[in-house]
């Protein structure tokens, strides 16, 4: 549909542009040269991928992948090292020899709940009267876990303490307590020592940066300069608590 949608425009332009030059110039084969140029300018754009090539973003030169994961780790060693804390302005008082990883705000913590639901009677009902009767048997009733929201805030990283800082609910944990972390969708989950039901903290991408990538010549690397976004998510975060446990 695309196709030929341009295909019309481009013989509408075409004959209009061809129509009007040749009344000035009086030659046709020339005007038709011009139209079909006009058409190629106006209707496929060739310069919106000229002036891509021309800004260093080459159409063929794309940064391999396993460039990328290189530099992303660079990343969360830094942030494992507390390079990157001054990004994250934060109000928590840190203890001697501590130093903050992140302080990210706006993050959700969620707990999985056991929620008791409806259940039903196995056996038979026993009629006294009319009206009346008794259900003999068992009653079973079924439960499920559900992930359940509980408050928003800062979620914290140091290099000793895990910390959420909320409205209604404030954690403050050892980095030794946690025995796992697991990612999910835009956020990790947390299960420590001592806590029955595991907490998940979500809206980990709040956390943008900007790398740089610059090819090496030494490594015949043919792409060009560019930046790319840098999303902190639960797989980063896991990295990183674990690069501070085993430190």
């Amino acid at each position: 549909m695309k196709v030929i949608k341009k295909s019309f425009l481009l013989l509408v332009v075409f004959f209009v542009s061809s129509a009007l030059i040749n009344i000035f110039l009086k030659n046709i084969e020339t005007s038709m040269f011009f139209g079909i140029l006009a058409g190629i300018l106006i209707i496929l754009n060739p310069q919106k991928h000229l002036w891509k090539i021309g800004n260093g973003k080459k159409i063929f030169s794309r940064i391999p992948d396993q460039t990328i994961e290189l530099h992303r780790n660079e990343i969360i060693d830094q942030f494992i090292i507390g390079e990157l804390s001054e990004h994250f302005p934060t109000s928590i008082f840190l203890k001697k020899e501590e130093k903050l990883i992140f302080d990210i705000p706006g993050i959700q913590i969620c707990e999985e709940k056991t929620i008791r639901t409806k259940g039903s009677h196995n056996g038979f009902s026993l009629r006294v009267m009319k009206g009346v009767s008794y259900r003999l048997g068992n009653f079973e009733a079924t439960s499920e876990k559900r992930v359940t929201p509980v408050d928003d805030g800062h979620f914290i990283l140091t290099n000793k303490r895990l910390i959420f800082s909320g409205a209604k609910k404030s954690l403050d944990v050892s980095l030794s307590k946690i025995i796992a972390a697991k990612p999910v969708e835009n956020g990790i989950l947390v299960d420590r020592t001592a806590k029955q039901n595991v907490e998940y903290f979500i809206g980990l991408d709040n956390v943008r940066l900007d790398m740089t990538l610059t090819p090496e010549i030494s490594k015949n690397e043919t792409w060009n300069e560019q930046k790319v976004k840098f999303h902190l998510n639960g797989f980063d975060v896991r990295k990183i608590i674990q690069g501070l446990i085993q430190e």
